[in-house]
């Protein structure tokens, strides 16, 4: 079987050859290539039909995430980043500007302060979320968390 790269989007898709070109359900975001082949192995996203695996790393941008959103239109959007400080903070910036939105966070040693539509907020590190940053600003979000402990999937 002959598989197809493709250039588009600025994205480079694989064709398995001979399959009809399919409409993506769902989007996972990785930190980087390494991680999917580790959720691969955790078989989470072998059950899954019509998926795109996508690496954004630490230093993603609105206009990388514009591009991502402006390529999986109709897609759900997954996010495989840990339970870290950091990448709460990723899922909850990757939030807003799927929804062209943005926020300023400054994440102190307890604490975590972030500024949303003019409005300042404040929470401790250790019950820091996503859940928890929706709940104090009012943010409605349509990104999922699937969380990762130790590399394994949850």
């Amino acid at each position: 079987m002959d598989d197809d790269w493709i250039d588009q989007d600025s994205f480079r898709y694989l064709i398995p050859g001979g399959l009809p070109k399919i409409s993506i359900r769902t989007v996972y975001l990785f930190y980087e290539k390494g991680d999917v082949l580790e959720i691969l192995y955790g078989r989470i996203i072998l059950r899954f039909k019509y998926v795109a695996l996508v690496a954004v790393d630490f230093l993603i941008t609105p206009r990388n995430i514009d591009t991502i959103r402006a390529a999986f239109r109709n897609a759900k959007f997954i996010t495989v980043f840990g339970n870290d400080l950091p990448a709460i903070v990723l899922t909850c910036k990757i939030s807003l500007w799927l929804k062209g939105l943005d926020a300023t966070f400054c994440v102190y040693s307890d604490h975590v302060h972030f500024i949303f539509r003019y409005a300042e907020f404040s929470c401790a590190a250790s019950i820091f979320s996503l859940n928890r940053f929706c709940r104090l600003t009012g943010f409605r979000t349509n990104v999922k968390l699937l969380k990762v402990y130790n590399n394994c999937p949850s």
